[in-house]
């Protein structure tokens, strides 16, 4: 076209007008765009774009009249996006600075503009930075608004859409989640037509599903693809969000079945859909979109497509959903941010149909190989953890590798360890992403959501270690998985000195300001009671903290395991012989076919030990599993006394009361636990001479749920526990390790001591005051009615070295807000209370929760966040839990003995502990002077033969 004179005044008019008549239909917005391309005489949106800026840079500066021109040019922007990206920020700065200082002072005026020039980011995600710019014009010019207006709710409409497309590019959950909130709120607004409010209702459902499928919730994710379902039938045909709907339930549908396939082990049967268009009616809708509105289309429809295709092993289909990812990409500006997830989806499907043997035999390696390159591809753009899609293409690529080197067992051996090789590299940075993704979320529920997958992730890379003899490189890895909403938590109370370290005192104090703890709903009348919704930083500051932490040094703390030296002088510190990962056994071993042509090996269950001079060792145990019937049956029965709550756990039922067969289930578990695991350990952990060995464990998955203290090990004259045999501790990770074995001791020895706070346990008040009257009188006390949440926090943050006792109710509560609390007088103390926030208690030595179940993870087993872990988080050296509930008569006189050993005999916890249980085990047990008579009376009644008196209590730290 030729340049021809414009009037930008009429222009608007005549925009304002066609809009008026609707927007809903794919063709609306082509003919929008192409009305201001003809009007100016443009071919193309970035021709149209140096025409009106050559132009306004021709007028004379500071007037009224640039000032007008400058925010009409603004305002004509996202028509001209529709065709094509304009690079141009700075200039679109410039125009916007001169509307603000000299266009006309009207707020409507402003407001307008300002809102219109945030506009990009809901066109056209670019990056974070230049997304936060637009949050700050928007929220400018939300404030010139009356509250309720239709400009407002419009606004609001942007400003939540805004927040969800950059959750989506940079993983901040909290903010995608209450942005989708404000959606839902604005849903009913007169604002919007039927039509709009039919597609928010329609938006919503998708990113609920969005929101199910990253809580892996099965039943929440299929009630949003029936509400996806009842939507579309209500769009026009030709609906210009038609399409997206479409490709976004072929997605839903695609994660439902992943879903259904772990839980039963087998992928559901692809159902008949004669409704499902044709790619053929989807492409000619798509075509009279704009450019840069096809580009999404095509990328949605290819994701969805090829998802529906490789459930239904559609070799064909593939091919075709790929085709519309390559469409999409021919259309691409070079450095369009898109270019990283096409490339991402196209190389996972390459691969998936290979591995999945979709692929015509003579064809798989080609894909595989095409798969790679694609991936590989990916994970250059993205650049490093920051980027979504490197957590994602990281694990594909290195599984893509160890795949291609399985195939290449007969053909290449040496082309087979270059490729387990690199699968072992790739895997290893790949898990960095984890640790990132995690310590960007704001709230525990986020980040252990954020965590779910990276416990599986590092065990299956382990493996592969493991499998090429690369032990220290299995340890990285299996550390990279465990207790990541923990390692969040550490860190960020530290975040302020890193950033002064760095001379961001700003960043700093910013953080501080925003680390104010949990904070109540409106109309919650107790703090950290269920009303709590997040806390700490949110995750967009999260984000500009991490960036800037992680261009110095700091980088390796914040995403790398601990290095085997860096454990090694740990546990010196500590005086522990070894730390020792519990890796269970893969429940998909090969098959004849597969070690015979691609070589694989069985995977059994290990022992992997750092031990400490700093060399690693790995003890094979075949009998160590998950889906070992000792640990099935226990898990059917319910430990000892166990009550509601628990890890979550797919497919299991939620456990009731206390079940007949859990004592039996208890000692069957026990003997397996000593025949599978610690008896061959005992005899391979180095001892000093007249020393037991003192080690760490660091059970992965399910095998956290067992007391391996209390397995049974052959003896000389008996089965002996190995609890007798080694000084036995418990942590979730070698992060913990370290961080806790740099905790001085405290030569003060402040007490605070609770019991029976509810004044429905006796004989926690009898505990408590005995505990109290005999070690601790200096101390304080606090019974039913003083020992509220406020009480003992009061305490934690006064003390300065100390011990707490805490002898009450504990409950665990499945991936809730609150996943486990001590229940106190008038209130409850939660976990998250201790780990969220920036309020630590440093000096805290000792900490004895004579609670139920408080070192039982309600988060998941590899995240192992319990109230015990916790409170080693929040300070403490030391921390003595619970796996069950045990007979309220024997934890009395266990934890007296406790407290006799620590302090008549100046035992460290972890040795008290296994003395008090020693104690128990002996039938000529003999109560110590000043033991009160109400527990002398008992000492008798305690039977060595049961487990469920004392192999409860777990050691954690120190």
């Amino acid at each position: 076209m030729t340049p021809r004179a414009y009037d930008l005044h009429a222009l608007l008019y005549e925009l304002r007008q066609e809009a008026e008549a609707g927007t809903s239909r794919a063709a609306d917005l082509t003919r929008l765009s192409s009305l201001v391309l003809d009007r100016l005489g443009c071919a193309t949106g970035k021709e149209a774009y140096e025409l009106l800026y050559a132009d306004w840079r021709a007028l004379p500066r500071g007037t009224l009249l640039s000032g007008m021109r400058a925010g009409q040019i603004v305002t004509l922007l996202p028509m001209l996006r529709l065709d094509q990206a304009l690079p141009d920020a700075h200039g679109e700065a410039e125009l916007l600075r001169e509307a603000q200082e000299y266009g006309p002072s009207e707020q409507s005026w402003q407001a307008s503009v300002l809102t219109t020039s945030a506009s990009t980011g809901l066109l056209t995600p670019t990056d974070p930075a230049g997304m936060e710019a637009e949050l700050a014009r928007l929220e400018r010019a939300r404030a010139m608004m009356p509250a309720g207006s239709p400009a407002r709710d419009a606004a609001d409409a942007a400003h939540a859409g805004l927040r969800i497309h950059l959750a989506q590019l940079s993983g901040g959950e909290d903010d995608f989640d209450s942005a989708v909130d404000d959606l839902a709120r604005l849903g009913g607004s007169s604002t919007f037509t039927a039509d709009q409010r039919l597609a928010m209702e329609g938006q919503l459902a998708v990113f609920r599903s969005y929101q199910a499928a990253r809580g892996e919730d099965e039943q929440a994710l299929a009630e949003q693809v029936r509400r996806m379902e009842s939507v579309l039938p209500r769009l026009a045909p030709d609906h210009m969000d038609r399409v997206a709907f479409e490709a976004h339930l072929d997605s839903a549908r695609t994660r439902l079945a992943a879903l259904e396939a772990r839980r039963t082990g087998r992928m559901p049967a692809e159902g008949a859909d004669s409704a499902r268009p044709s790619v053929a009616r989807q492409r000619q809708q798509i075509s009279a979109l704009p450019r840069a509105s096809r580009i999404d289309r095509l990328f949605e429809l290819g994701v969805g497509r090829c998802g529906r295709a490789l459930v239904a092993r559609d070799h064909p289909a593939v091919i075709e959903a790929q085709g519309l990812l390559q469409e999409a990409m021919d259309l691409l500006e070079p450095d369009d941010e898109r270019w990283v997830r096409i490339a991402y989806t196209l190389g996972t499907g390459h691969v998936s149909v290979a591995v999945l043997a979709i692929a015509p035999h003579e064809q798989r390696l080609g894909h595989l190989d095409q798969g790679i390159a694609w991936l590989r591809h990916a994970l250059r753009m993205a650049g490093g953890p920051e980027h979504v899609v490197w957590g994602a293409a990281g694990p594909a690529l290195a599984s893509a590798y160890r795949f291609r080197g399985d195939v290449l067992h007969l053909l290449d051996p040496p082309g087979k360890r270059l490729n387990h090789a690199e699968a072992r590299r790739v895997g290893l940075r790949a898990l960095r992403a984890a640790a990132w993704t995690v310590l960007l979320q704001s709230g525990t529920a986020r980040a252990t959501d954020a965590a779910r997958s990276a416990g599986r992730q590092a065990v299956e890379v382990a493996r592969w270690c493991l499998a090429d003899g690369a032990h220290a490189d299995a340890v990285l890895a299996l550390d990279a998985g465990r207790g990541l909403a923990l390692h969040a938590a550490t860190v960020a109370t530290t975040v302020p000195d890193m950033l002064a370290g760095l001379g961001r005192s700003d960043l700093a104090e910013e953080w501080r300001s925003a680390s104010t703890g949990p904070v109540a709903d409106p109309g919650g009348d107790l703090a950290f009671a269920e009303g709590v919704v997040d806390a700490g930083p949110p995750s967009r500051l999260r984000r500009r903290v991490l960036q800037a932490l992680a261009a110095s040094p700091l980088r390796r703390r914040l995403l790398d395991s601990p290095s085997l030296q860096e454990i090694a002088g740990a546990l010196r510190t500590m005086g522990r012989s070894a730390l020792v990962y519990l890796v269970p056994a893969d429940t998909e071993q090969p098959d004849l076919k597969d070690r015979t042509f691609f070589g694989r090996r069985p995977s059994h269950g290990a022992a992997v030990m750092v031990l400490a001079d700093g060399t690693t060792e790995v003890l094979e145990l075949p009998l160590l599993s998950t889906e070992a019937p000792e640990l099935a049956a226990y898990r059917a029965s319910g430990a000892p006394g166990r009550d509601a709550g628990g890890p979550p756990l797919a497919g299991t039922p939620e456990p009731g009361r206390r079940a007949d067969g859990g004592r039996a289930a208890l000692d069957a578990l026990c003997a397996w636990a000593g025949t599978s695991m610690m008896g061959p350990l005992l005899q391979r952990l180095p001892r000093g001479y007249g020393r037991a060995p003192s080690v760490v464990l660091v059970p992965m998955a399910e095998l956290g749920l067992v007391p391996w203290h209390a397995a049974r090990v052959p003896g000389r004259h008996r089965d002996r526990y190995a609890c007798e045999e080694a000084d036995i501790a418990y942590l979730p990770s070698a992060r913990l390790l370290c961080e806790v074995a740099g905790r001085p001791a405290t030569g003060t020895r402040q007490s605070l001591v609770v019991g029976n706070p509810t004044r429905d346990l006796h004989h926690a008040g009898e505990e408590a005051e005995a505990i109290h009257r005999a070690f601790y009188p200096d101390g304080e006390l606090l019974g039913p009615g003083r020992a509220t949440p406020a009480a003992v926090t009061d305490w934690l943050r006064g003390q300065r070295g100390g011990v707490l006792h805490l002898a009450c109710h504990g409950v665990v509560r499945r991936s809730e807000r609150h996943s486990a609390w001590l229940q106190l007088s008038e209130g409850r103390l939660t976990a998250e209370e201790l780990t969220e926030g920036s309020i630590r208690y440093p000096h805290l030595d000792r900490v004895v929760l004579a609670a139920c179940r408080t070192n039982v993870s309600g988060r998941g087993h590899d995240e192992a966040y319990s109230l015990s872990t916790a409170f080693l988080v929040a300070g403490a050296r030391t921390v003595i839990g619970s796996l069950w509930p045990v007979p309220d008569e024997a934890t009395s006189l266990l934890m007296y003995m406790v407290h006799h050993f620590m302090n008549h005999d100046g035992m460290p916890a972890g040795r008290a502990l296994r003395s008090a249980q020693s104690w128990m085990l002996d039938d000529r047990r003999e109560a110590p002077p000043g033991m009160p008579s109400h527990l002398r009376g008992r000492v008798g009644r305690i039977r060595s033969d049961d487990p469920t008196a004392w192999a409860g209590f777990t050691h954690l730290g120190w």
